[in-house]
């Protein structure tokens, strides 16, 4: 294949290329928002299901149902053997990932689906939906970067 025979080629299926990296495209925006919001929900879920835990656990040292030397030194050790567990916050921490990529891709459910369409379909079910998706992100630019549409509760005029 000679270097004209690529560039017919590329000319004559230009609409079908385009439409297939802007699919790409949004699929690689959606996937980094996702992968974001996923670590920051990862840290706040772990970090807050650690603090309920050992909130129960010293809540538990904190009393006794009878007086006993023994059993309030067996709950400072369940005490100090849950401080010191990791695995808790390892497994909470996946879960908190999964919550928040999962909860960002339902956000972005209609970027998603355009996206995929323009990626994955052929002829004119990629190219519709490649205009539509640059008609949402036209559309998300005006409304949700530049303002416009928007109401603002902070900054009313009266």
């Amino acid at each position: 294949m000679s270097i004209s025979t690529a560039l017919t080629s590329v000319k004559n299926n230009f609409t079908k290329y385009l439409a297939k990296g802007a699919g790409a495209a949004a699929l690689g925006i959606i996937a980094y928002d996702s992968h974001v919001i996923g670590k920051l929900q990862s840290d706040v879920y772990s970090k807050s299901r650690d603090a309920e835990a050992c909130m129960e656990r010293f809540s538990n040292t904190q009393y006794l149902s009878s007086p006993s030397v023994t059993s309030s030194k067996l709950k400072r050790g369940v005490f100090n053997l849950e401080m010191e567990d990791n695995t808790r916050h390892f497994i909470n921490s996946a879960i908190g990932y999964f919550k928040g990529f999962g909860s960002m891709l339902i956000n972005s459910v209609i970027p998603l689906g355009l996206g995929l369409g323009a990626l994955f379909a052929k002829g004119k079910w990629a190219k519709g939906s490649a205009i539509g998706l640059g008609i949402y992100a036209v559309v998300k630019f005006f409304k949700d970067v530049m303002g416009f549409g928007h109401y603002n509760d902070l900054n009313q005029k009266f």
